[in-house]
């Protein structure tokens, strides 16, 4: 889940601020105007964790994504065999999430890969510890929550999305629906590529808690490396699987993810100037990307990416600056 701040300035504050920004009982969501006049298009929004005040004429709120109240929820018994895994996902936060206090609309695709899986209250598992598990195998579910505009009463509402892939690709030898350009809309980027303990390894073991002096782990997964030396790595993806396979199916997503080292590339463009988030792209469809190339005179526009960096890439994060001018962030 994510997180931010925001400052409520109490003078010009609408009236009913205290309740609209208790702690624990409401959510702020960011929207954009639609283009046509229609409902405001939320982008994020967040619960409100905290509150300060002080002699100020300010009020300080620390906000976060709806997956974080997944952390507050918490797993009872159950078993689900021979189960698709989206089908885990929705029982899960129907059973032990929507009990009418709070309620997330579930979207599903599809049943997903057959799972089996077994939850004990006794385990003190949250929904989010066991959501983040169940992604965390080789092919397993992808889940984030956005938010819908309701008219009636006039409100947005929380969706949790699962699906095999979050976003979409462009159609084979089409290009993406978005691309940014530098020159152009991107006046920033990074790219950051990061073999550090934790982001790069091609030898990897995932482990569980020894029962009576014998630990459950995977076989060793390793990837042939030319060009680095043997880097290991060793993990817990939870504290309660006794199933080898599902350990190595761990271990099997982790390797795809660490062989290569962590890569990442972060653009900064201006809000007005750059493909619209929420319309033109979303979170977790592939976006193209251009920065430099050769000038008329064969001369690299920007040193640090000789003859340009273009390609495609999925955007599985954003961050956007609301301070003047507003930026988006695709990552």
């Amino acid at each position: 889940y994510s997180s931010a701040t925001a400052t409520l300035p109490v003078p010009t504050a609408p009236e009913g601020w205290e309740r609209a920004t208790l702690p624990g009982a409401v959510a702020l969501v960011l929207t954009d105007d639609a283009q046509d006049g229609t409902a405001p298009v939320p982008l994020w929004g967040g619960m409100v964790s905290r509150r300060v005040r002080d002699l100020g004429d300010t009020v300080s709120l620390s906000l976060a994504t709806l997956e974080a109240y997944f952390d507050r929820r918490f797993v009872g018994d159950v078993t689900y065999t021979a189960t698709g895994q989206h089908a885990i996902v929705e029982g899960v936060v129907e059973d032990f999430v929507n009990d009418g206090t709070v309620t997330f609309r579930v979207a599903v695709a599809a049943a997903g890969a057959v799972r089996d899986r077994t939850y004990l209250d006794a385990e003190d598992k949250t929904v989010y510890s066991v959501l983040t598990e169940l992604m965390g195998v080789d092919g397993g579910p992808e889940w984030v929550v956005t938010w819908e505009h309701q008219s009636d009463s006039e409100r947005f509402t929380p969706v949790l999305t699962t699906a095999d892939r979050i976003g979409s690709s462009p159609i084979a030898g089409l290009a993406p629906a978005a691309t940014l350009e530098a020159p152009g809309a991107v006046v920033a980027a990074s790219f950051a590529e990061d073999y550090a303990a934790g982001k790069g390894a091609n030898d990897i073991m995932a482990t569980s808690t020894a029962t009576a002096d014998v630990r459950p782990q995977s076989p060793r997964q390793a990837s042939t490396d030319g060009e680095r030396p043997t880097f290991e790595h060793r993990f817990a993806p939870s504290t309660s699987i006794t199933n080898v396979a599902t350990l190595t199916a761990h271990a099997q997503a982790a390797l795809a993810q660490m062989a290569s080292g962590s890569r990442s590339l972060s653009l900064t463009a201006v809000w007005d100037d750059a493909p619209r988030l929420g319309r033109d792209w979303f979170i977790g469809d592939d976006i193209g990307y251009v920065l430099g190339g050769l000038d008329s005179a064969g001369v690299d526009t920007v040193p640090a990416f000789p003859g340009g960096l273009s390609g495609v890439a999925r955007a599985w994060g954003w961050e956007i600056n609301l301070t003047e001018p507003v930026t988006i962030s695709p990552i």
